[in-house]
């Protein structure tokens, strides 16, 4: 579960919000940034964070702004964002009663004196508080997008979509991602990600607010700030990004949900995974009829036909052509077909490659997963022998691969 916030509430909402969502870029139909600007003004004027009657104005009056864009920004990662902070903030300075007159707040209810006893005991736990609790004894739920582009969720469903533009392809309190995808070939009937935007949420004891953008041109290894970590301390940050490899493969994580998400570059285009703890998937935000594509997976109508039936009659390379490509590659069960259904779409070899990168961050992020859902097996060995420190991080997994073993 999310660590408690400290009571009260710390100043600096304002840095936070407007770190990204005046920063990063916003859609020009969607006016979030314009909210966002109003509530900067108001804390110009001297509203400091903190369960005031005018603090919690300000924050309603934010929230009826973000209401008004409801309909331009519908799925957009920061317009998602804006809207699970300012209602948690809102909750945590006890706005309701306020606003409603049932609580009246005290100028200075709460505050911590620096050196003070209180001070030093919120201090001394903050390691423990920001490294997350179950993370050995949780098991690991993964989401992955790769190739044209091909969808594993949550759930172990696979599935190709078009997905055209930008999609959210998750939202919880603590984390966003958002991909966007553009055509690839003449005919349009396939997309691959050009685009994907990772919003850290931040906590205010654990780690900063963060961005980090990758693009078909780009991999960067930091932050849009150009931070690489925040929270805890440099040799053992509480959020960080790092190159795995320079320029091809960069991992972000996040201590205290024990959270991976993984952006590889490959050719011209991005793959992404997420992997986090499976107890977290009750957190997703969002509303119910917002797609997070992680999580529901992709409408129905964005579905494009089975990987390795010819898409079209227009193929751009023959599929006898493409199956022997992608075997090269040891890939198998849904990555061989994707990888079929790839090269027939576009004659792109690239996405070979993307292929075998998906499988191997399956086995590498989720090996129960793996080992259940790919039939055929391929390197790392059909018999999966997870290592002892694996073990030791995820214990109860031991128990449902014996399961797995004795069923198989």
């Amino acid at each position: 579960m999310w660590p408690p916030a400290p009571h009260p509430p710390r100043a600096g909402l304002t840095t936070l919000l407007l770190t990204t969502l005046l920063t990063a870029g916003v859609a020009k139909e969607c006016a979030v940034s314009e909210c966002t600007a109003d509530f900067h003004e108001g804390t110009n004027a001297g509203v400091l964070e903190g369960p005031t009657l005018a603090y919690c104005q300000l924050l309603q009056a934010y929230t009826e702004c973000l209401e008004q864009t409801r309909s331009s920004c519908r799925g957009h990662i920061h317009f998602l964002s804006a809207n699970g902070i300012v209602s948690h903030v809102s909750t945590k300075n006890n706005c309701s009663s306020i606003l409603s007159g049932e609580l009246v707040p005290s100028p200075s209810a709460g505050v911590l004196a620096p050196g003070s006893a209180a001070a030093s005991a919120a201090a001394a736990d903050t390691d423990d508080l920001c490294r997350y609790r179950a993370a050995f004894t949780a098991a690991p739920a993964h989401c992955g997008l790769f190739g044209d582009p091909h969808l594993k969720t949550f759930a172990g469903a696979y599935m190709t979509c078009r997905v055209l533009g930008a999609w959210p392809l998750l939202n919880t309190p603590h984390i966003a991602i958002q991909v966007t995808n553009e055509p690839v070939g003449p005919d349009n009937y396939a997309t691959a990600t050009t685009k994907v935007t990772v919003l850290i949420k931040g906590h205010s004891r654990c780690g900063s607010r963060s961005t980090y953008e990758a693009s078909s041109e780009s991999l960067p290894k930091a932050f849009v700030d150009g931070t690489t970590w925040s929270g805890g301390a440099k040799a053992k940050p509480n959020v960080q990004v790092r190159e795995a490899s320079p320029g091809e493969h960069v991992l972000i994580t996040v201590s205290y949900i024990n959270a991976t998400v993984a952006v590889r570059k490959i050719g011209r285009y991005l793959t992404v995974l997420v992997t986090l703890p499976e107890s977290l998937l009750d957190e997703l935000e969002g509303d119910g009829d917002e797609v997070q594509l992680c999580l529901q997976g992709c409408h129905a109508q964005e579905r494009l036909d089975r990987p390795g039936a010819a898409p079209l009659s227009t193929a751009a390379m023959s599929k006898s052509k493409a199956k022997e490509l992608c075997k090269g590659y040891n890939v198998t069960d849904y990555y061989l077909d994707s990888c079929i259904f790839d090269l027939m779409a576009t004659g792109d070899t690239s996405f070979c490659k993307a292929a075998q990168a998906a499988q191997k961050d399956l086995w590498e992020h989720d090996p129960v997963g793996a080992q259940r859902l790919l039939h055929n097996c391929s390197d790392p060995p059909c018999m999966w022998e997870p290592s002892s420190a694996f073990l030791l991080r995820y214990p109860s997994l031991l128990v449902i691969l014996l399961a797995l073993l004795v069923q198989g």
